[in-house]
């Protein structure tokens, strides 16, 4: 027999209309959110759900955003900002006024993408406490799997001693 149970506690849900509320978080509950037996609502890490046109995004939107997207968007946004401190290095090391023009250009895309990297930096420590300092691939691929494991975690009380 399947149970509703609330996506945050696991209690059991009471049907409410066109909703459920849950007694523990004092709360309604909409039919989406529902689970079931005391699952935890699936929360997939996808790696491949951001775009570096994503990041363009103003900040209001940009904290509309999950964490895990934020944390993929700022190795994004970490690789562009080295490219245009790398382009902007090599541009200000060239003798002559023809490089200035585009080192100035590559000057404002490097702030661009240091500001942009500030700011989900700073989103995620005013969710997390703290932003990655590096997200290297191992770094990402342990997230997934973190996160597969939390979502296969039911959200059970066993208050009975279980027969052996």
């Amino acid at each position: 027999m399947k149970i509703h149970t609330c996506p945050y506690c696991g209690a059991d849900l009471k049907s409410q209309y066109d909703a459920y509320y849950c007694n523990f978080c004092e709360m309604s509950i909409i039919a989406e959110e529902v689970q079931k037996n005391g699952q935890r609502k699936q929360i997939p890490f996808l790696l491949n759900s951001v775009t570096i046109s994503d990041v363009d995004d103003n900040t209001m939107q940009l904290m509309q955003r999950s964490t895990n997207d934020l944390i993929v968007m700022l190795r994004l946004v970490r690789g562009k900002r080295t490219d245009f401190y790398n382009y902007l290095r090599i541009l200000n090391k060239v003798e002559g006024d023809d490089f200035q023009e585009q080192a100035k250009l590559t000057g404002k895309d490097y702030e661009y993408w240091t500001r942009k990297a500030w700011v989900i930096e700073n989103i995620l420590r005013d969710r997390t406490g703290f932003f990655p300092e590096r997200i290297t691939d191992e770094y990402l691929s342990e997230l997934v799997v973190k996160a597969d494991k939390i979502n296969g975690k039911f959200m059970r009380i066993r208050t009975k001693k279980k027969n052996i």
